[in-house]
């Protein structure tokens, strides 16, 4: 199973690949919801902060995912295939339908996922303190964005003016 400490990632990927491999640690994060006050202290300035750091990290993201789908089919595996048998190592309850050989291509390619993973937690990290946010601070806002709406609007507000304006 894989657990990623400080999973950055997390917060910002869509990627189904990403997604699958940082379930356990999203699911961890999400068990804290932020209170109404903690939300309301979000500035404007904070959220274009945030929005400027989401924007970067999401191109880093996308950069990240891109060389992981390449690491899978170097080891001789299919990115469908890699997902499906990571999705059932991480079910305690399913079992692994998978050949001897795809486990262990599975495993190498989770070797080589966990070695990259603490450059590109260091990455997205500078990336957020470039544009003026603790990592607590920006972990903060995207969980205070996921459960107010009004948040969200305003977010968008400001992604919509920064693309018009870019």
């Amino acid at each position: 199973m894989i657990t990623f400490k400080k999973n950055i990632i997390t917060l910002a990927l869509t990627g189904a690949l990403v997604g699958t491999l940082s379930t356990a640690a999203k699911a961890q994060e999400m068990q804290a919801p932020m209170t109404t006050q903690a939300q309301a202290n979000i500035t404007t300035a904070e959220l274009s902060k945030f929005a400027d750091a989401f924007q970067e990290v999401q191109v880093e993201n996308q950069a990240a995912q891109q060389k992981m789908m390449g690491i899978i089919k170097d080891e001789g595996l299919d990115v469908q295939r890699f997902t499906e048998i990571q999705k059932a190592q991480m079910n305690p309850e399913a079992e692994v339908e998978a050949t001897d050989e795809e486990l262990k291509m599975h495993a190498a390619v989770v070797a080589e996922l966990q070695k990259m993973q603490p450059a590109l937690e260091t990455k997205m990290a500078g990336i957020i303190e470039d544009h003026g946010l603790t990592l607590d601070r920006y972990k903060a806002v995207a969980m205070a964005l996921q459960q107010d709406k009004e948040l969200q609007k305003k977010f968008q507000g400001i992604m919509m003016k920064k693309q018009t304006e870019g």
